[in-house]
């Protein structure tokens, strides 16, 4: 009897000294004071474009748009003017313009125009002069680009010397690359702080995302 007690003490030191190797060797969890916290990605901001408005606005519109697109040029004559009164000139929302050059050769031409014509701070004059020639059915050649130019007041050396060698190419592919990324397939197409919207719409659709997209900002 008396080994057999001793056996039965043997075997459960033995089982003790594999439990407590058992829980040494098993994973720490981290602990939630030390754990590095991770910052979710940032949203894009796109200082470097072409705006009007307040930069503070509460709302931000994001135009993708061809020069050679005539729903673009409706959006121009009909609906941006309302949009530039009512909610650009007032504070409230900030608009943005990004080039989605896609239909053909013309349209990059006009587009690194555009940024040749930001280069020296004139790409609004610049970008109205354009929708305003294909409204009147003008072609966007480079010879027209470079008159443009010149009827602007614009450095026309510097300006024909900017466009000749596409020194903004590598700028209007990332405008395209991000407005795929965004989720867009044809102009115009705009992002009202984060919401895809395509087409030209009637002034009043724009009206009812702004006003939802000022009623959630302000809360």
């Amino acid at each position: 009897m008396r080994d057999l007690w001793l056996w039965l003490l043997v075997l459960a030191a033995v089982a003790a000294g594999f439990l407590v190797a058992y829980l040494w060797f098993q994973p720490k969890p981290e602990s939630p004071i030390t754990k590095p916290m991770v910052p979710p990605p940032a949203s894009p901001v796109f200082l470097d474009e072409p705006f009007k408005g307040s930069a503070d606005a509460p709302v931000t519109i994001i135009e993708f748009a061809d020069f050679k697109c005539g729903f673009c040029v409706r959006h121009f004559a009909r609906t941006l003017p309302v949009l530039v009164t009512e909610y650009i000139n007032t504070g409230k929302v900030r608009y943005l313009f990004r080039n989605f050059a896609f239909l053909g050769v013309e349209s990059r031409w006009a587009a690194e125009a555009s940024e040749c014509a930001h280069e020296q701070e004139r790409f609004w004059e610049y970008h109205d002069q354009l929708f305003q020639t294909v409204a009147a059915g003008g072609q966007l050649m480079r010879s027209k680009l470079k008159e443009l130019a010149t009827q602007l007041g614009l450095d026309a050396e510097k300006f024909n010397a900017c466009l000749e060698q596409s020194k903004y190419k590598a700028e209007i592919d990332e405008d395209i690359a991000a407005g795929r990324d965004a989720g867009v397939t044809g102009t115009p197409s705009f992002i009202i702080n984060g919401q895809l919207l395509v087409g030209a719409h009637p002034i009043e659709t724009f009206r009812q995302k702004i006003e939802e997209a000022l009623a959630k900002a302000s809360k």
